[in-house]
């Protein structure tokens, strides 16, 4: 059996080239592939392999004290579904277009958002249809990301924006 791991942290890293350096030998010795991308403010990873391996590795991960409340979503799929493995540093995670300006601290992204569990999302959801509100999702993956995870949710309609970039972002870039 296989599967698909697909996690991401904001927290402060000052070695981002020693985390790369030990995220490639974990990987290389579990068989697994994908892509991770790791800069100062943390790390962001999609890795596939046999369900073993895969659970290995999000053991093994999370007992870097920098990883250990991070959050690990599992896809079905595996390494055959990744066509190398890729871990670079970046300026960024999520490609923002503003390396520097993002701020992080061991609890996440400071002055970000609320954390919302599935069940609050959905209650979200609905309490903003009820009021005739329209529901936007802006989903900011890449197409190959987007192939492996989908909404499922009939109401649920998402657009590719047509950007290069998460800043260049607006309601009008969406194609239909």
């Amino acid at each position: 059996m296989n599967r698909i791991a697909l996690y991401y942290a904001f927290t402060p890293l000052p070695d981002p080239e020693a985390v790369r350096l030990w995220q490639r030998a974990l990987c290389e010795k579990l068989g697994l592939r994908g892509r991770i991308l790791i800069s100062p403010d943390g790390i962001n990873g999609t890795v596939g392999g046999t369900l073993d391996a895969v659970k290995a590795y999000a053991k093994a991960t999370r007992e870097y004290p920098a990883f250990k409340k991070m959050d690990i979503k599992y896809s079905e799929g595996g390494a055959e579904d990744f066509p190398r493995l890729s871990i670079k540093v970046r300026e960024e995670i999520v490609s923002f277009g503003a390396p520097g300006e993002l701020k992080v601290d061991r609890d996440g992204v400071v002055g970000g958002g609320t954390h919302l569990r599935p069940e609050q999302l959905h209650e979200l959801v609905e309490e903003k249809k009820a009021g005739g509100e329209e529901v936007v999702f802006f989903d900011g993956r890449n197409a190959f990301e987007a192939q492996i995870g989908r909404f499922k949710e009939r109401w649920c309609r998402t657009w590719p924006p047509r950007t290069t970039s998460s800043p260049s972002w607006t309601p009008e870039s969406m194609t239909t």
